[in-house]
């Protein structure tokens, strides 16, 4: 889009607009909701330059695509009560673990001992 009144137009397109919330989530297995996209210059001539971000506390950005989105509730920064999961474990001797951090699951982090 643009227009210019007696003068040139700067013409713009937001890639994250036109692509109709790629980042949405569901075209991957990890693909958490509401992934930000971020389309960081929106001049018409720079193009394939947007990204996905995944919400805290998942980690994860993608070029392009969807991100894959994941969460280690042992050493996630932000992951709900992250310092207390491994803080009882490390307080009992044992190693925080958490066995499926690829896949958004929340509530599975285990203690195991040494």
């Amino acid at each position: 889009t643009g227009q210019g009144v007696i003068k040139v137009a700067v013409c713009t397109l937001d890639e994250c607009a036109a692509t109709c919330n790629t980042c949405s989530g569901g075209r991957s297995r990890n693909a958490a909701p509401s992934q930000a996209c971020n389309d960081p210059n929106t001049l018409a001539s720079s193009l394939s330059d947007w990204t996905c971000t995944c919400p805290s506390p998942f980690q994860g950005v993608a070029n392009t695509a969807a991100a894959t989105c994941t969460i280690n509730e042992c050493t996630s920064p932000n992951a709900a009560c992250t310092t207390c999961n491994k803080n009882t474990c490390e307080n009992a001797g044992q190693t925080c673990t958490d066995p499926t951090p690829q896949d958004n699951q929340l509530g599975d982090w285990r203690c195991t001992c040494p």
